[in-house]
């Protein structure tokens, strides 16, 4: 498979308690949870998890809790299987997951409003430019949450991070480069990066 397989799940946050998820995280997992600083961070990432085993399971056949390392810039592996990549992302009552057999990066966006001087530090001066004469508002917040979904997707990719220099390249380089695509559903933009 070079194709990335991507999973995505909507959840109502206040269905599960933590405590409720525990066996399917596994003790490193719930643990990592637990210490997140709000009880729907951690459901967020819980269920973000828990659909990665999902799409091990019917992708891979690996139905094991999944032990994760990490490289040198923090992006998790899975450590039984170094030769499988995934990414997970979560916002707000939503999932998404990607596995394939190259590195792969996806992020979920919700549409929100993003400051416009915030957006200076992760698009190019051409990005900015063309963001800034979009007079509709909501028009200008749904570009820039596309542009930083996009970009937060590829970092995840490269396992980088905000380090790379998000204003540094372009997100429509990527997409027409074929590296990036990127789909709106459910109120969110979500991109996968191989």
């Amino acid at each position: 498979m070079t194709e990335p397989k991507v999973y995505y799940y909507s959840y109502d946050i206040g269905a599960y308690k933590l405590s409720e998820l525990k066996e399917l995280l596994g003790e490193a997992r719930y643990a990592y949870c637990s210490n997140m600083k709000s009880e729907s961070a951690a459901l967020n990432s819980a269920y973000a998890f828990i659909l990665l085993r999902y799409a091990l399971a019917k992708e891979y056949g690996i139905t094991d809790i999944p032990e994760f390392n990490h490289g040198d810039h923090g992006k998790p592996f899975l450590k039984d299987f170094p030769n499988i990549y995934f990414s997970m992302s979560h916002c707000a009552g939503k999932v998404v997951c990607a596995v394939a057999d190259v590195p792969v990066g996806t992020d979920i966006q919700d549409i929100r409003k993003i400051n416009l001087r915030a957006a200076g530090h992760f698009l190019t001066p051409d990005e900015l430019e063309k963001v800034s004469i979009i007079t509709d508002e909501s028009q200008r917040t749904k570009e820039l949450c596309r542009l930083w979904c996009i970009k937060e997707s590829h970092s995840k990719m490269t396992g980088i991070g905000f380090g790379e220099g998000f204003a540094s390249y372009a997100a429509d380089d990527l997409i027409n480069s074929g590296i990036a695509s990127v789909t709106e559903k459910d109120g969110c933009f979500i991109s996968v990066c191989v």
